[in-house]
């Protein structure tokens, strides 16, 4: 009898390329994964470097003070040019809020308060202006807009809130206290866990900062 011999794999041979083939994505997802946290590092890096250059201009134009007062804890209630009334709420459709001191997550208010004096000035208004337009937003995570309104005579004029982000949509958090060895401001970014450590010191160990 001849005995006839054939090509076809076997099924452990199949389930061993299958393997690799496993094997081979999850290595090829993990590099991707990698290189886009390490993009994102590198332009949270860079953003930071322009919010500092932004912050030495306008020191230089505003009779070498940086903005707020050392020590100062910023809220939303004292954003300057805030109307005699202080801040109210309407509601003008589910993605548009206005605020209160009471509703308003301060995560956003020293980013904002940043924003805010930063383009008041020209030579740090340019440099923001370099600033990606994505790291730029007026939204919080749940992407609701915030303004910010006045009521003159019966006029309601609306002005988005806008805020630095970092890479990874997370409000820059700016402080400025005046310690041995560092009078310049503090602008720190979470880093890739989006947690600035407050409750949980190991949490700061990715932060990105200016310092």
């Amino acid at each position: 009898m001849i005995k006839i011999k054939t090509n076809g794999i076997t099924l452990v041979e199949l389930l061993v390329a299958v393997a690799i083939v496993v094997i081979l994505s999850a290595g090829l997802y993990i590099a991707g994964d990698y290189a886009e946290t390490q993009a994102k590092i590198k332009q949270t890096q860079s953003t930071i470097e322009m919010l500092s250059a932004a912050l030495e201009q306008y020191y230089d134009a505003n009779s070498n003070c940086f903005p707020f007062k050392a020590g100062l804890t910023y809220n939303q209630t004292k954003l300057e040019g805030a109307d005699s009334n202080g801040l109210n709420i309407k509601v003008t459709d589910k993605n548009k809020v206005q605020l209160t001191a009471a509703n308003y997550n301060n995560l956003y208010a020293s980013s904002e308060a940043l924003y805010y004096f930063l383009n008041r000035i020209p030579a740090s208004r340019k440099i923001i202006g370099s600033i990606n337009s994505s790291l730029i937003t007026n939204k919080d995570d749940q992407k609701r807009e915030y303004f910010y309104y006045f009521n003159t005579d019966l006029v309601q004029t609306l002005y988005p809130l806008l805020h630095f982000v970092d890479a990874w949509g997370t409000p820059f958090r700016y402080t400025y206290s005046k310690t041995a060895g560092n009078n310049f401001p503090l602008i720190e970014s979470a880093g890739p866990d989006r947690d600035f450590g407050d409750t949980i010191p190991a949490k700061k160990n990715d932060d990105i900062t200016s310092r």
